[in-house]
């Protein structure tokens, strides 16, 4: 029970909590981290037994929660700013020991415009254009990560701060969690450009302009992989008709090592 004029919560405070009905079953496979249409997908096809529970945060988040234990599976797409490497070496820099990165698999990112691009955004120095509105990710999320890199790329080039470039761009404050969301926004002409994945501006009928190919993996707890719903997710993830439905998205790679683990702690 959260009081509407609180806004948000620290961690380690104290609500009340009230289950919808005593037969409540709770959910046995919790997923948090960064929205993927890729994990739409496989949820409705995990056995029966499987009660997941998504919950959309943005990579970060689901880092934090997986170090917290509070999660049983994060997806990430984290690329590093100096070396451009995704996920790794913020398992590294964040010291998540109690977790293993499983492989997933490849999604295109890039910029979601409406069909025939009005505006011609064909770039991310397009996004200054004092005409065209954006709509960004949440703080936390991978593609927001993405995009701030790009724009101090930019910003660099342009011997301007950072903070002062992002000043000038019409909507950069304008945050939503989801890609659906981005592609939702731009449809409805409430923004003129958002960076999403390319299966989301199909879903919507929109054009998009590519950035490049990331990696959306997977960090699981290391107590949870002998847990039976993560082996359930783990199975279906390596499962022949999930990588033939998968790859069947828009935007979407499936590599040859998916389901493995790529990192440990001291590896």
């Amino acid at each position: 029970m959260i009081p509407e004029t609180v806004e948000y919560l620290d961690s380690g405070d104290e609500v009340e909590v009230a289950l919808f009905t005593h037969q409540y079953m709770p959910s046995n496979l919790y997923i948090i981290g960064s929205h993927d249409i890729g994990l739409d997908l496989l949820i409705p096809m995990l056995p029966g037994f499987v009660r997941a529970r998504v919950i959309n945060v943005g990579s970060m988040g689901g880092l934090y929660a997986v170090k917290r234990g509070e999660a049983d599976v994060a997806g990430l797409h984290l690329v590093d700013e100096e070396t451009g490497q995704y996920n790794i070496p913020y398992m590294v820099k964040y010291d998540v020991r109690n977790a293993v990165l499983v492989r997933g698999y490849m999604r295109e990112q890039g910029l979601i415009v409406p069909r025939g691009n009005p505006k011609n955004v064909n770039s991310i120095e397009d996004l200054l254009k004092g005409d065209v509105k954006i709509v960004n990710r949440n703080k936390g999320a991978g593609t927001r990560f993405l995009l701030d890199i790009k724009l101090k790329d930019v910003a660099s080039r342009m011997g301007v701060k950072f903070e002062d470039l992002v000043k000038r761009i019409n909507g950069y404050y304008y945050e939503v969690k989801t890609h659906t969301a981005v592609a939702a926004a731009v449809a409805q002409g409430k923004a003129d450009a958002g960076v999403g994945i390319r299966a989301a501006a199909a879903m919507y009928g929109l054009d998009f302009i590519p950035l490049g190919w990331e990696s959306y993996d997977f960090a699981i707890p290391i107590d949870r992989l002998d847990k039976d719903s993560v082996k359930a997710f783990l199975n279906l993830l390596r499962s022949p008709e999930f990588k033939e439905r998968l790859e069947k998205l828009p935007g979407y790679k499936v590599p040859g090592d998916i389901g493995s683990i790529i990192w440990r702690a001291n590896t």
